[in-house]
């Protein structure tokens, strides 16, 4: 990937600070922006430790605006793009019977607008350089019900692994490709949060074949293969990294 220049959402923590690490160890350049500026500028400044060009951009993923302003200054800082893991997302709201409009609202526009959004920009700056590859972080929740999940997040990364195909069916033309990976339970530290470590585990028997959580590391690995020469024929997909849950 050397030559190459890739964007992460969400890169100050978890998934997306796996993914920046691995872009950067394959030779790429990398970008990375969230709203956590100190975390997301300390990523970028380690990556820089080990020899890498990176650069941490502090913005809001939900806004037009500053979507439109990230990916200006990138192409200024970069001269392009080539790939991009657009991996925002959270869950607001109880059950749903108790789930606010309000909370409807900031989980639909950081799991579904986001990605929306920043995929605008991400084809119009690969088509510049004649093709790239996204992927976009879904959910096991978007694709089977799960009692780990509320019903705003559940639809909205439905939509994201919906939303992905049509693009990727739309811009295969483009030598652009475009899909989606659906993580079960990942080891991160939003979810230690709320699910202890013996609770995850229990999770983890009850749910799937392969009994443990996610790494980010395997989900990152999952991520640069999608990008590859390796996965040249692969788009419009969305790959169930849950340890066999959707069997």
């Amino acid at each position: 990937m050397k030559g190459k220049v890739a964007f992460v959402s969400g890169g100050a923590t978890g998934i997306g600070r796996a993914t920046a690490r691995l872009f950067a160890e394959h030779g790429a350049a990398v970008a990375l922006a969230d709203l956590d500026a100190d975390r997301g500028e300390s990523v970028a400044q380690a990556l820089r430790a080990r020899g890498a060009d990176a650069r941490f951009y502090h913005a809001d993923m939900t806004s037009k605006t500053a979507v439109d302003g990230l990916f200006e200054a990138l192409v200024k800082d970069f001269g392009g793009l080539d790939y991009a893991h657009n991996n925002v997302g959270f869950s607001w709201g109880a059950n749903f019977l108790d789930t606010s409009s309000d909370d409807f609202d900031r989980t639909v526009s950081l799991c579904m607008r986001s990605p929306f959004i920043s995929m605008q920009q991400e084809i119009r700056l690969m088509r510049r350089r004649g093709g790239g590859s996204i992927v976009n972080t879904a959910s096991m929740a978007g694709v089977r019900y799960t009692d780990a999940a509320n019903a705003v997040y559940s639809a909205a990364k439905a939509a994201v692994i919906h939303l992905s195909g049509w693009v990727a069916a739309h811009h295969a033309a483009d030598n652009i490709r475009v899909n989606a990976i659906s993580p079960g339970l990942v080891a991160t530290e939003a979810v230690e949060k709320f699910m202890s470590p013996e609770e995850q585990a229990a999770h983890a028997k009850s749910t799937q074949p392969i009994a443990r959580a996610v790494s980010v590391e395997e989900i990152a690995a999952s991520v640069i293969f999608l990008c590859s020469a390796g996965a040249a024929m692969i788009t419009g997909e969305n790959i169930c990294i849950s340890g066999g849950s959707q069997v």
